[in-house]
């Protein structure tokens, strides 16, 4: 929280300070201007823009399962609530060269019964660092590319009750006096972690002072361990999957400010993700989702990105499970809606 704190005041200072010097503060920072457009940085992806930048996004979401099947008979409709904080960070060392850092903290827990005894809540926090290198940059054509790498771990602690029931109700004898001994914890909570890398490029085209275009393409790999308790073996198991995923994304913007003067730029984004996935217990499935997101900002000071976004990630894959006869059952297709409050300041 005191992160967070200190970042939203490093953002809203020059606006308290605006009448102090506002002929530095109306000079676009040079990173973020090209082809006479100024860019807003998108939800989606990173960008191709080489800035030294602090930015924070509170966010709000919201993740539905329909049809999940709790038995061979029997679906439920399973759906949490999140809250979700992130921490943007970019440094740019050189016109080619800038380093990055990213954080986020999120809070997820079941909306309903059924979610709170399935999914339960977990509480999942993200780190990655990364180096951005220019390739490319015209002014006459408005073009910037940038190559990108980014290393990443997750830390995640998962509170469910299905394991601890299911544990009562196989082992009674045993599962009860470890609880009576403390051992609860053991069962409530699965820790896992996550490690990842990426790579990709990022192109930023400005169509004119209103108009731009970015778009990236972009490859990752992660390796999850998860480690849930099993009452019989009398300590945690390890469990190991992977998954490759490959984003193709798209940002077109429109800002009224200089054909209009009115400070207000739209952002519209669409992100398409495919890939593989392996599970524990489960055979590997492929990836397919599509989404959708829409962010409208201020556009008034070149140095700030303040504004509100929402996405949607569509006919994403579905949630999946075995039967008793070691068949797989599989929900309809999740979808994944979330809302931001963006604040950003470039230097």
């Amino acid at each position: 929280m005191r992160t967070v704190l200190m970042a939203l005041g490093l953002l809203l200072a020059p606006l308290m300070t605006a009448g102090a010097v506002p002929s530095a503060e109306d000079t676009p920072p040079r990173g973020r201007q090209l082809g006479g457009h100024t860019f807003q940085l998108p939800i989606f992806q990173q960008s191709a823009l080489i800035t030294t930048h602090v930015g924070v996004r509170e966010g709000v979401a919201r993740y539905s399962v329909p049809n999940m099947p709790t038995s061979d008979i029997e679906r439920r409709d399973l759906w949490l609530l999140g809250v979700q904080s992130t921490l943007d960070l970019g440094l740019r060392l050189t016109d080619w060269l800038a380093l990055s850092v990213f954080g986020r903290v999120t809070s997820v827990i079941g909306a309903n019964v059924v979610s709170l005894v399935s999914d339960g809540g977990s509480l999942d926090s993200v780190g990655q660092a990364g180096v951005g290198v220019r390739l490319l940059r015209s002014e006459a054509s408005g073009t910037q590319l940038t190559l990108r790498a980014v290393g990443g771990l997750t830390k995640e602690r998962q509170l469910t009750l299905l394991p601890f029931i299911q544990a009562i109700t196989n082992n009674p004898l045993l599962t009860v006096d470890d609880v009576l001994n403390g051992q609860a914890r053991d069962y409530l909570l699965v820790p896992s972690s996550e490690k990842s890398v990426t790579g990709g490029v990022f192109l930023a085209q400005a169509l004119g002072p209103a108009f731009s275009l970015q778009a990236s393409a972009v490859a990752d790999y992660a390796w999850r361990t998860s480690k849930p308790f099993d009452a019989v073996a009398g300590g945690r198991l390890e469990q190991k999957t992977e998954v490759a995923r490959v984003n193709l994304a798209a940002a077109l913007t429109a800002d009224m400010g200089p054909p209009l003067g009115i400070p207000i730029a739209v952002m519209g984004e669409y992100l398409f993700t495919t890939g593989w996935r392996t599970e524990v217990d489960l055979p590997d499935h492929t990836l397919n989702s599509h989404s959708l997101a829409l962010g409208v900002y201020y556009s008034g000071r070149p140095h700030l990105q303040v504004g509100l976004g929402a996405a949607a990630t569509l006919d994403a894959e579905p949630r999946r499970t075995l039967n008793v006869d070691g068949e797989t059952l599989e929900s309809d297709d999740t979808t994944l809606t979330y809302a931001q409050l963006i604040l950003r300041y470039i230097f």
